[in-house]
């Protein structure tokens, strides 16, 4: 199963959760999947519409993936990161 990897400070709806495996074919489907197990989380990640935040970043094995390709297919075996940028001055 595709392996989710949280950031730090999107562990509070994971109860501390750093890596979760979920039963998804797509990027937005592992997202989900982590909503399904740990409510909460989903609003993290993408806005009430739906779309990927702007400070959120993915990854697939390491690979940055462009902000349109939210529904790229994973494999059995991949890691999707998640990666949070703070932002501020």
């Amino acid at each position: 199963m595709p392996r989710v990897e949280v950031p730090p400070r999107y562990r509070v709806p994971t109860g501390g959760e750093a890596s979760i495996e979920v039963s998804a074919k797509t990027v937005r489907g592992c997202i989900e999947a982590v909503e399904d197990k740990y409510p909460g989380f989903q609003k993290l990640v993408f806005d009430s519409k739906g779309v990927q935040k702007l400070f959120v970043s993915f990854f697939i094995n390491g690979e940055a993936l462009a902000r349109d390709e939210i529904e790229t297919p994973l494999k059995q075996d991949d890691s999707l990161e998640i990666v949070a940028a703070i932002a501020g001055g």
